[in-house]
């Protein structure tokens, strides 16, 4: 019996993936479909747009029976790590099938770059250090050693779906679980800034509805999703930026030198650099761009800014264990979600018990969103789980 695992983002749910959801289902005939959704901020490090009770619904309309909200510890990481926690969580809920989109569907080729990402021989290795010695940012210099190995893999390493697939599959091998994968070649560009109504970019898609261009925005979601995205800009819940740059920058500006060195990534002088760069901006968008250079992406900034807001440190990080706990979304009757749901290792509970057994991390995640988008303190315990 198959039970498809998906995860994903859908801030906002668009037909990108409603294509990619359906194309899975087609492929894998599961009998549930359970999704492990970010949840308050993204994998990148940015705040999300909607809030996951929104999207995790929007998720049910598409066919989904159950989601549940990867913890912000596995969220807001590096590729390799948010696979990770997603993938764990995933397999040990059930699931037996793993559907990720690609921009080349190759998986022999995609496995084994993700084995010699694993296996990291010396020849690999050395080239790496030299690299990242250099000067060259981490991507990149990962791209280029694997390239050195097996040639077909730069190329394969510089699109964002293929290096979260590869994560995926590496995952899949170093927890030792048996899930088989399901590739929907994406379609269309990640990035782009032009809106696709067939596979559009999300953040293209936020990006107009926050200059109120509706109409565009909205062609490229499917019914159910326009109606919820309407519902929370109308109703202002979703997040302010400026109360959220705010907070940050207050964050920011009150740390000292020895605490901003404590936060992860923060090596070489970055966490320095970071404290005399929130002094100049006035906004997390500024601060971004003030500190993303070769060496430094936009991602890795934008991740040491929601490290600084949610009082993340690298130690706190790297003792992190796997999840074992998650918060319930969304939820349909399936007799194919018992099982692992009751006595496995992971442990779900509802939105009305999930904050007082939170992680500190998850809780101030969930509380400072909400407070920025204008809803109470005690959310997400003020939501109810989304039931069908």
């Amino acid at each position: 019996m198959a039970v498809l695992g998906i995860i994903a983002e859908y801030d906002p749910f668009h037909n990108g993936h409603l294509y990619h959801l359906r194309s899975a289902v087609s492929a894998a005939a599961p009998s549930a479909v359970i999704v492990a959704l970010s949840g308050v901020f993204r994998q990148r490090g940015g705040p999300a747009v909607f809030s996951p009770f929104v999207r995790a619904e929007c998720a049910l309309d598409a066919g989904a029976d159950a989601v549940v909200s990867l913890p912000v510890l596995w969220t807001v990481r590096d590729a390799e790590h948010y696979a990770l926690g997603a993938v764990f969580l995933l397999s040990s809920l059930g699931a037996t099938h793993l559907a990720f989109g690609a921009e080349n569907a190759d998986l022999p080729l995609l496995q084994q770059t993700a084995d010699l990402l694993e296996d990291q021989p010396e020849p690999f290795r050395g080239m790496l250090r030299g690299l990242l010695a250099e000067g060259t940012g981490y991507p990149a210099a990962l791209a280029r050693a694997a390239g050195s190995c097996i040639p077909e893999c730069e190329a394969l390493l510089n699109r964002p779906n293929n290096i979260l697939a590869v994560c995926y599959l590496r995952a899949v091998r170093r927890l030792g679980v048996s899930l088989t994968p399901v590739i929907i070649p994406r379609i269309g560009s990640y990035h782009s800034e032009c809106i696709s109504p067939v596979s559009p970019s999300a953040s293209a898609v936020c990006a107009s509805l926050r200059r109120g261009a509706w109409q565009d925005a909205l062609s490229a979601l499917p019914p159910f999703s326009q109606k919820a995205v309407r519902a929370a800009f109308l109703s202002g819940t979703t997040p302010d930026p400026k109360k959220l740059d705010a907070v940050l920058l207050a964050r920011l500006r009150s740390m000292t030198p020895g605490q901003a060195a404590l936060m992860p990534d923060c090596g070489e002088g970055l966490g320095a650099a970071l404290l005399k760069a929130s002094a100049a901006a006035s906004s997390r968008e500024e601060l971004i761009s003030l500190l993303t250079t070769r060496r430094y992406s936009a991602s890795r900034i934008s991740r040491l800014c929601t490290y600084a807001l949610l009082g993340i440190t690298g130690k706190r990080l790297s003792e992190t264990a796997l999840p074992d706990s998650a918060l319930l979304l969304a939820i349909r009757k399936n007799p194919s979600l018992t099982g692992p749901w009751k006595s496995g290792p992971v442990r779900v509970r509802p939105a009305a018990e999930w904050l007082e057994k939170a992680d500190p991390a998850d809780a101030e995640a969930f509380r400072i969103w909400g407070m920025c988008s204008g809803l109470s303190g005690g959310f997400p315990c003020t939501e109810r789980t989304v039931t069908r």
